[in-house]
């Protein structure tokens, strides 16, 4: 769970939705299989959904060279490995910009 999906967790407000029955019986079965209350499946399913969401539109960004991998790792709440990993496992171009080689200089040469 990233910063902000924890931020959601302390100021929660209410939403009403209209869900399809299938959505409910999935719903309760998953709330029966975790032995929690269907409100916590929906709560948590709901904000896996938006952090895969937030993680994709990362990569995808970065796969268009708009932005870094350290700046796609922010966007999506999770590590720089974590980014290069799933570059690595979807096939992508890894993109290095300008700037991250100067980044990486820098990086380097403060520690020598």
């Amino acid at each position: 769970m990233n910063e902000r999906t924890q931020i959601m967790d302390k100021a929660i407000r209410q939403l009403n939705l209209r869900i399809p029955e299938t959505i409910i019986q999935d719903l309760d079965q998953i709330a029966q299989e975790e032995q929690i209350d269907r409100t916590t499946v929906a709560r948590k399913l709901l904000a896996e959904g938006i952090q895969r969401w937030r993680f994709d539109q990362a990569l995808r960004q970065y796969e268009q060279g708009q932005i870094t991998k350290g700046r796609a790792a922010e966007l999506a709440g999770v590590t720089i490995y974590d980014i290069l990993d799933e570059v690595r496992r979807r096939g992508l171009a890894a993109q290095y910009s300008l700037e991250e080689v100067r980044e990486d200089l820098q990086a380097i040469l403060s520690a020598v």
